[in-house]
């Protein structure tokens, strides 16, 4: 018997109303498993962001419905939209969104607080997470003491502190250098082979795109060949 999907994606649409009515995503059907290691390309405006928001939770679909382990998420209220967020999904982002007055440990901290999590166990989960990532040793520093590449990996830890069922990821690479982005997706690709922390990109670059071991791709909204 063949593995529950973790996210299934049902005749998704998004339609945004700014004078005349624009599908972003339209009538799209998708499943994703634990341990997948995926991205969702396209060209720009295709609307990958849009999609990977609308799993996050982030966006509301107009129509149809996301469902996570076959709870559907799609209709959560914003408060329980947050909570879930909060406690079964990791972010990165084009911008690490790094808060600027707290040390790499701190950062990383952060969702664990906003858990409620214990300070003995928060931190000593948060140094795993850094040590993770190749940055225990960095622990102290503050975002404006780390290298871009650095505040990326700070950010991946912050992203897998929570053990999030899914690590969702926003054109990660696209602020760094070839060099840099390729020592992000080992870090990455370590964590889903060792860990079994699941990745899904939404990426243009084909740094991502040659590491993924499955790629969606859509144009215009709807699924593409």
């Amino acid at each position: 018997m063949s593995e529950a999907p973790l996210i299934e994606l049902r005749n998704v649409g998004k339609v945004y109303d700014g004078g005349s009515k624009t599908a972003a995503v339209s009538e799209l059907s998708l499943e994703f498993r634990s341990g997948e290691f995926s991205a969702i390309a396209g060209p720009s405006g295709s609307g990958k962001t849009t999609l990977l928001n609308i799993i996050g939770t982030i966006d509301r679909p107009t129509h149809g419905e996301v469902r996570y382990a076959g709870r559907r998420v799609s209709h959560l209220g914003r408060e329980e939209a947050a909570d879930f967020r909060l406690r079964s999904l990791g972010f990165v982002f084009q911008s690490n969104n790094l808060i600027p007055v707290l040390t790499a440990l701190e950062n990383v901290e952060y969702p664990l607080i906003l858990q409620e999590v214990p300070k003995e166990e928060r931190r000593r989960r948060s140094l795993s997470a850094l040590a993770w990532v190749g940055l225990e040793a960095f622990a102290s520093r503050r975002p404006d003491h780390l290298s871009g590449g650095q505040q990326q990996r700070v950010a991946v830890a912050r992203a897998i502190v929570h053990r999030p069922m899914v690590v969702l990821a926003d054109e990660p690479t696209a602020n760094l250098d070839s060099k840099t982005a390729a020592s992000l997706l080992d870090v990455m690709e370590a964590l889903n082979r060792d860990h079994g922390v699941t990745f899904i990109f939404s990426s243009h670059d084909s740094a991502v795109l040659d590491r993924a071991r499955r790629t969606v791709r859509i144009r215009d909204g709807r699924l593409a060949p």
